[in-house]
């Protein structure tokens, strides 16, 4: 988690323009069963997909993995951030999904809480941006623990709100 914090540190400002939207209760998964990596990858395609955030829903998926094959998104502490910056996105998104049990990540461990990033490929360095707020927060361990504990998407909302400094 560090080595990502330490990555993006210098990425502060973030418009509200930028946050607009990302991010909405239809986005949010609380303690669903999915089973391997790639379903979480997939399913959460189609939330975006429903809320009309992509052009092209394999594409999205595929630009996902392909990211996913290149550098593990496992942030270590259970938490996993995938993620793709790409063309077949139309407008960006921002889900959660915290599953029931945690699942098999890559060789390096188990992720249970997943922030699944999309953005256009115009989005510059937006992404990023997403990633400096979240990694900001994530390094503290009572935010990572309410996380975990959530009862309902106001409540993650509101967690996300908090991590981005209210811009979501």
């Amino acid at each position: 988690m560090q080595k990502l914090h330490n990555k993006v540190k210098n990425l502060t400002w973030i418009s509200r323009k930028d946050y607009y939207m990302l991010i909405n209760k239809e986005l949010i998964q609380l303690d669903v069963e999915y089973k391997t990596k790639e379903e979480v990858i997939e399913n959460v395609a189609k939330l975006f997909d429903n809320e009309a955030k992509l052009n092209d829903l394999s594409g999205y998926i595929q630009a996902v993995k392909d990211r996913e094959a290149e550098v593990s998104t496992n942030m270590g502490d259970h938490i996993g951030i995938p993620h793709a910056r790409t063309n077949t996105v139309k407008e960006p998104g921002l889900a959660f999904v915290r599953l029931k049990d945690p699942i098999k990540w890559d060789d390096n461990g188990e992720v249970q809480i997943v922030f699944q990033i999309a953005v256009p490929e115009t989005g510059g360095d937006l992404h990023l941006k997403i990633l400096s707020k979240l990694a900001r927060k994530l390094i503290y361990e009572e935010f990572k623990q309410k996380l975990f504990n959530v009862q309902s998407e106001d409540e993650v909302l509101s967690l996300i709100q908090e991590a981005t400094g209210g811009l979501v």
